[in-house]
C-alpha cells in the first residue's frame, strides 16, 4: 500500500487544487486547519505532512512542533507564500522541518520533494538513525530504550546550564538542517539548541567544521555528512 500524504491548510480550494495536481502520483489526504489534521494523525500514519504556515489558531510551524513531538517519523514540510527567512528559520527550528517551500510552487518541484521526503521515511524518518562506521554503535538504556550516550549527554547539559528540562536528540542524518545555537561541547558530540529546551546532540565526526560555543549555525545533512555554516539570525 502507498505511503499517505497529508496536506494542511486553512482554505479548501487550495486543497483541492494539491489533489488535481498531484492525482494519480501520490495517495494525498487533506485537513482543514491545524486541529482537524491532529485528529486525522491520531486515527491514520502518514509518511509526510505539508502544512501552511499562515493559518488562524494554529501556524504551520506550531503544528509541525506537536507533530514533531508526537509523530516523529512523519517527514515534515513547510509550503508557505512568506519567503521571508524568519518564517523559514521559526519553521526550522520549531518543526525541524524536512524541506521548506514557498508558494507559487511548481509541480515538478512538489513532485520531487515528495519523493524525497517518501524516501526519507523509509529510510527510517527521524527515528534512531545509524550514523555509520565513524560513530560508535549506540548503547541502548534499556529503561527508556535509548541512545544512553545521548542520556548521559542531555544529564551533563542540565546540570552544566541549569536546564530544569532538556531534551536531547539525535539528529536525522539523511537530509534535515538545523538551525540554532552551539550550548555544549564534549569529546565525541556538539549540542544545539534548536527550540527552547529541544537540543540536538550533533557527533562531531559527521561535522565539516566543529562550532564554538556560543556559535549561530546551521547544520544541514546530506545522507550522514553535515555541512556547518555560521549564521547572524
Amino acid at each position: 500500500m502507498p505511503e499517505k500524504i497529508l496536506f494542511v491548510d486553512d482554505e479548501t480550494a487550495i486543497l483541492d487544487g494539491y489533489k488535481r495536481l498531484l492525482r494519480g502520483e501520490f495517495q494525498i489526504e487533506t485537513a482543514v486547519g491545524g486541529a482537524a489534521a491532529l485528529e486525522m494523525l491520531s486515527k491514520n500514519t502518514y509518511a509526510v505532512i505539508v502544512a501552511d504556515m499562515r493559518m488562524p489558531q494554529m501556524d504551520g510551524a506550531q503544528l509541525l512542533f506537536k507533530v514533531s513531538v508526537d509523530y516523529p517519523n512523519t517527514i515534515r514540510i513547510m509550503l508557505t507564500g512568506n519567503s521571508d527567512m524568519q518564517t523559514a528559520v521559526r519553521a526550522v527550528n520549531e518543526g525541524n522541518v524536512f524541506r521548506f517551500l514557498t508558494k507559487p510552487c511548481d509541480r515538478e518541484l512538489i513532485s520531487s520533494t515528495l519523493k524525497a521526503a517518501l524516501e526519507q521515511y523509509r529510510l527510517g524518518g527521524l527515528k534512531q538513525e545509524d550514523l555509520g562506521s565513524t560513530v560508535a554503535p549506540p548503547r541502548l538504556d534499556r529503561k527508556k530504550g535509548r541512545d544512553s550516550g545521548i542520556v548521559e549527554i542531555e544529564e551533563q547539559v542540565r546540570k552544566i546550564l541549569a536546564f530544569k528540562s532538556v531534551s536531547i536528540r539525535q539528529p536525522s542524518t539523511g537530509g534535515a538542517i538545523y538551525v540554532g545555537k552551539t550550548i555544549w561541547e564534549g569529546p565525541d558530540y556538539i549540542v544545539q539548541s534548536v527550540a527552547g529546551t529541544v537540543a540536538i546532540a550533533h557527533p562531531k565526526s559527521l561535522l565539516n567544521v566543529v562550532p564554538q560555543i556560543g556559535d549561530m549555525v546551521k547544520i544541514e545533512y546530506n545522507s550522514g555528512p553535515a555541512t556547518v555554516s555560521e549564521t547572524e539570525i
